[in-house]
């Protein structure tokens, strides 16, 4: 274990918020479970509210190691000792991570909430460049200590992504907790959009802000690609595994939310996507390059985008997502 993870277990404890305490290496398992097995799983850091009404198990993934490891010893443990109701596994990994191995792990999250777990993965430190992770995980703790790293935005990532914002069509809407949940709602919006029902629910809307995949070459409305959309993972009632398993947001979905529920909000969700997330806003005259790309996908969707007279603007992942 590095000694970043060991200064942030330091500090979330340190800095939880009123009402929450905090605990390190904590027990997964119980003992019985943990001889039998031959293993001992244990998180990095678990916030308990004082009234035992929420548990967040935060695992953090620095280095360059594979990430999916952690999710694997959470998902085989929850087959013989069920997740609490009241639990909630975070996984927050640093761009240092490969984007490939990221993803993968950011994949297995849907996974878990297929064996009913409440789960999720972020990002953590998005604004501070892989090499610079390497380098202030190599510091003694000392030193770390005295760089003062802005810890209180980690915590506050942690909560906000777990976090149910509102509750929909048996649904519950969350902020988007990674650039993987972005994408994946990005080409959920622009395949809903080639169907004539996608078309007709959505109609014709005036949208400023425009989230870019610059690996497809594509785009969607930002609103659109900051929130998810969990079924609740309890519902015994629930034998699709297909419904279950996808979290994107869809256009019936928005359509029913958009302008009918004050929470559910343009303004925060660009807020979530270039604060937490990290994304980069450019104008559309600050990005030739990608405005010429943008002319050739507006014209696709004339018919059901009129961008703001103000102009485009763009969000771009973070460099290290590239």
């Amino acid at each position: 274990m590095g000694v970043l993870t060991s200064y942030l277990q330091q500090e979330f404890i340190r800095r939880s918020y009123p009402g929450w305490v905090g605990r390190h290496e904590s027990a997964i398992l119980p003992k019985e479970l943990t001889n039998f097995l031959g293993y001992d799983p244990r998180v990095d850091v678990l916030l308990e509210r004082q009234d035992g009404s929420r548990r967040l198990w935060i695992e953090f993934e620095i280095s360059r190691a594979d990430p999916v490891a952690n999710h694997a010893k959470f998902a085989t443990a929850h087959l013989f000792k069920p997740q609490q109701e009241t639990d909630s596994f975070i996984s927050m990994v640093s761009p240092h991570v490969a984007r490939g191995r990221r993803n993968l792990a950011a994949n297995t999250i849907l996974l878990m909430r297929h064996i009913g777990m409440s789960a999720f993965q972020t990002v953590l430190f998005p604004q501070i460049a892989r090499e610079e992770i390497q380098r202030l995980n190599h510091l003694n703790l000392k030193s770390l200590t005295n760089l003062g790293l802005a810890v209180e935005p980690e915590i506050e990532r942690a909560m906000s992504i777990s976090a149910t914002i509102l509750t929909a069509l048996s649904r519950r809407i969350h902020f988007v907790s990674d650039m993987m949940d972005v994408m994946l709602n990005l080409r959920q919006w622009n395949n809903d959009l080639e169907t004539l029902q996608g078309k007709k629910l959505w109609g014709k809307r005036t949208i400023t802000y425009f989230v870019f995949d610059p690996y497809s070459k594509s785009f969607a409305p930002s609103k659109f690609c900051a929130y998810i959309a969990i079924p609740s993972v309890f519902n015994p009632n629930v034998t699709n595994l297909g419904y279950i398993n996808r979290v994107e947001m869809t256009v019936e979905l928005y359509v029913t939310l958009d302008g009918t529920d004050s929470r559910f909000d343009g303004r925060n969700a660009h807020n979530h996507l270039t604060q937490s997330l990290a994304m980069t806003h450019y104008k559309y005259n600050e990005s030739p390059e990608i405005a010429v790309i943008f002319n050739e996908w507006i014209n696709h969707h004339s018919n059901s985008i009129n961008v703001h007279p103000n102009g485009a603007v763009f969000l771009l992942p973070p460099s290290w997502f590239k």
